[in-house]
This record gives structure tokens, sequence and C-alpha cells, in this order.
């Protein structure tokens, strides 16, 4: 329970923050230092972004066009419908606080949740250019552009707003159109100045944390951010001073709000925008390394996959070749019909044993025609009790894996024990549960040096148990259970795995 809370609370941190943000923009603007209109402000925006919460959490717990339904009525529909009731209810107009800026910061928040999880899934490397796009450097720079805009539109809708300070914190986009050349005319400068802070945050990336404090340590970390600040701080905010903005002697845009680029508050920000920055530099530059590391071992996880689903190929092989060998030696009829049986084999170990997934119905097939070809070779000999489960079709596993249990209970069993003998195999459906249990004889030899300290004493190879334990635990962690013991004089395995639909 307290997960689940703690999961969706995660969900839906990005919306409240959009909330609050908005809440705090708006009371802002009143110029009234009542908290009792803070609460008022938070309360009613809180209510009446209700439906965003809704919809984001619907649209995360659906799927595909559902998902996309969900998202489009909440963020789209209800503003809409919002804005539509304003025009035709004056109450409700004169009484709602939420509005255009409000709509485009929740949608914004929700988009970028999306987003980040979105690109989790994405490959990483050089060639993925959603990678690319959702990095740190263009979230930093998408950020300056937002507040360049922001601060734009906040300075369009103020008259005089160097002098007249404070500012009222108020977008209006319709006047944003109707006065164009001047919103440029401070968008552009505004422009500047995050230029001037996207170089501090690519220079302390860059140059400090990667080439210095990465390569060479903390001394010479900290000896080249104080040269960046005494370098750095002078002529940039001599450049600032330049604009058409700061033409004003009351009040300047430099952090020291004077016409003096020398003022030392000008390196205190310099100073504070390096420690700022450095935390969360460096935590993405952990996480991306860890995302490098994971994806390197899954690489690993899959050669060895691989390897060892190939290990299997030739330990099939040599058995059944035996068995063809068997039936040469004694000219029988059935030596053609095995050899087709063994290409079909062949086939699907080839063109079917190389995939991460196969249909279940497919993999059970295989093993039918494993069987088949033992009947050839045993005629009377051996007994075949099998049991094969309903709707395989709907379900997915790894490829030539239950053959591991089949060739070890003929390798290791039926091969030496005295005949006729008996080989019983029921592979059966428990909801999503897939449970193998085989049970064949063990030779008298094997019968006489059990030891119940270890899993595999059918003989001397265990080749076959260590690779399927291996594989299990590699594909099926912690949804697997492997049990193979004697019971008496029959060696029993019982396998059982959580399957995924296909």
């Amino acid at each position: 329970m307290t997960v689940e809370l703690r999961k969706n609370g995660l969900l839906l941190l990005p919306v409240l923050a959009a909330v609050l943000l908005e809440a705090s923009i708006r009371f802002v603007s009143f110029r009234t230092p009542d908290p009792l209109l803070l609460l008022h402000t938070h309360g009613q925006l809180l209510l009446e972004m209700l439906p965003f919460f809704i919809a984001h959490y619907a649209a995360w717990h659906s799927h595909r066009i559902k998902a996309l339904l969900f998202w489009l009525a909440g963020f789209v529909g209800y503003p809409l419908a919002a804005t539509a009731f304003a025009h035709h209810s004056a109450t409700f107009n004169d009484w709602h606080l939420l509005g255009g800026q409000g709509y485009m910061l929740a949608a914004g928040a929700s988009g970028m949740w999306f987003l980040h999880h979105l690109l989790g899934r994405v490959t990483q490397g050089a060639s993925s250019w959603l990678s690319t796009l959702l990095s740190l450097d263009t979230m930093v720079a998408v950020c300056l552009v937002i507040w360049t805009f922001t601060m734009a539109g906040v300075f369009l809708h103020n008259v005089d707003p160097m002098i007249n300070q404070p500012l009222a914190m108020i977008i209006d986009f319709a006047q944003i159109v109707n006065e164009l050349p001047l919103f440029t005319h401070y968008f552009w400068q505004f422009g500047v100045m995050a230029g001037a802070l996207f170089c501090v945050y690519w220079f302390n990336r860059y140059i400090l944390i990667r080439q210095l404090l990465a390569v060479h340590g903390i001394v010479p970390f900290l000896a080249g951010c104080v040269v960046f600040i005494l370098v750095f701080s002078p002529p940039v905010c001599a450049l600032l001073l330049l604009m058409p903005l700061n033409n004003v002697a009351e009040f300047t845009l430099i952090p020291s709000e004077n016409h003096n680029p020398f003022d030392p508050f000008n390196y205190q920000l310099t100073f504070w925008l390096l420690v700022f920055s450095a935390p969360l530099i460096l935590a993405f530059e952990r996480q991306s390394q860890g995302a490098k590391l994971a994806a390197i071992a899954q690489q690993q996880t899959r050669t060895e996959l691989q390897l060892l689903q190939q290990q299997v190929n030739p330990h099939f092989l040599f058995n059944t070749l035996n068995n063809l060998y068997a039936l040469c030696l004694e000219q029988s009829e059935q030596a053609p019909e095995m050899v087709e049986k063994l290409a079909g084999l062949l086939r699907y170990t080839v063109y079917k044993g190389q995939l991460e997934r196969v249909s279940l119905s497919e993999d059970i097939g295989y093993l039918q025609d494993y069987l088949a070809l033992q009947r050839m070779r045993y005629t009377a000999d051996c007994q075949f009790n099998c049991r094969w489960p309903e709707k395989a079709e709907d379900w997915s596993i790894p490829p030539l894996m239950l053959i591991i249990v089949l060739e070890n209970a003929f390798k290791h069993g039926i091969e030496k024990a005295p005949k006729p003998c008996e080989l019983t195999l029921s592979v059966t459906l428990r909801d999503n549960t897939l449970v193998v249990e085989c049970m064949n004889p063990l030779p008298p030899a094997s019968q006489a040096a059990i030891d119940t300290r270890t899993s595999d004493a059918q003989g001397d190879s265990g080749l076959g148990l260590d690779n399927l334990k291996r594989r299990l635990a590699l594909q099926f962690p912690q949804k697997h259970l492997l049990v193979s013991e004697a019971k008496g004089d029959v060696w029993h395995t019982r396998l059982e795995m959580e399957l995924a639909p296909c």
C-alpha cells in the first residue's frame, strides 16, 4: 500500500508542480502579502486543475489510443470547455483563475513526464535523435528559452518595466500577438542573458567537471572555478550593459543591478550558478554512466544467453546422430524418416532457436518431434506418457529451454536404464505459470551413487541442467522454480516459470 501511494505521488508530482507554480504566479500578481489570499489562490487553482490530475493519472495507466484520448480530453478538451463556459457565464468568468498560462504549464509538465519515461525506453547511442533531444543540454536550453519567453512576456505586459518595479508576473498572449515587434525587442535581449547563463552551465559541465574534476581531482577543479569566475564575470556583464534595456540610470539587468561590471555581486552570482549547477550535472553524469553500464551488462547478458542456446544445439545434435547411427547399423527402414525428422528439428533450431521468444505451441511442437525421433529408436523398449497444455499459442517462451529437461531424461536415464522403461512428461498451464514435470528411470549405477546435496545425480556431465539453471536465472529472475532429484528408482524434474503473453 505504501509503495503504491509513493508511485502515485511521484506520478502526479509534475502536475502538482505546475499547479503550485501557476498559483504562485497568480498570488504575486495580486501584490498583496496576505496568507489567507495565498491559501485561497492555491486551493482554488488546485480545484480548477483537478481534471489535469485525473487525465494524467488515467493516461499513465492506459495504453496507446486510450491513453492518448484520456490525455487529450483532460489537457485539450477541458480547457476548451472551460473557456467556452466562461464566455457564456459572467459569474464563472469572474470567479475562475485558470487561464491559458495555467493550461500550458499543466500540459507541459504532463508531457515532460511522458517524454522522460519514453527516454528510458529509447536505445541510447549516437544515432538516437530522441535521446539527443532529451539530453541535459537540450533540457537546460529549453528551460532557458521558456524563461526568456516568460520574461519577455512579463516585460511586455508592464509599462516602462525597467522603472516600474516590481513587475506584475502576467503574460498576455493576445498582447504578444498584437505587439510582436516590442515582444521581439525584449525577447532577444533576454535571449542574450540566457545565452550567458548557458555558457556558465556548459563550461561547468564540459571543462570544469569533465576535464578538471573527473581527470585531475578537486584542487585543479576549484582553481579552475576561481579562474572562470574572475575572467568570465566582468566582460559578460559589460556586454550585457550594452543592451538597450540597461540604458536607464535607476536599474540594470546585470546581477549587481548597477552600471559597474566589476561589482562583487556579479562575481558572486557566477559563483552561485556554478555551485547550484554542479550537483545537477554530477547527478545526470552519474545517471548517464549508470545507464551505459546497464546497457553493457544487458548486452553481456544477451551474448551469454546466445552462447547458452548454442550449447544446446550440438548437445542435441550429438544425441540424435547417435540414434541415427544405431539405426543405420541395423539398416533400419526408419533411418530415412529419422533423417527427415532431424532436418525439421535442425530447421527449428536455426530459424527459431536464435530468437528471444517463440510461442509455447511452437516449442511444444519441437518437443513432440523430438519424442517422435526417440520412439523410432526405442519402439517397444520405452513407453511415453505425455500430457500437453491447451491454448499454448497464447503464451511466449525462450526457445530450446524445455528440451533440456527432456534431453537430460534420455541421456542420463533412459539410455542407461534397463528395458523396458517408462518416461512421463507433463506440460501444463496454471494461469500464466508453466509447469513441466518429467519422470524417468534411474540407471542402477546412479541409484547407488545418489548424493542428495547435489541436483545432478543422473550423470557425470551436468551440462544440460547447468545450462538450464543459468538461462532461468538470466531470463526468469525470481520467477521460476527448478527441482531435480531422485525419488526411489525414478528421477523427478519439476520446472515452473511465469510466462508472458504473445
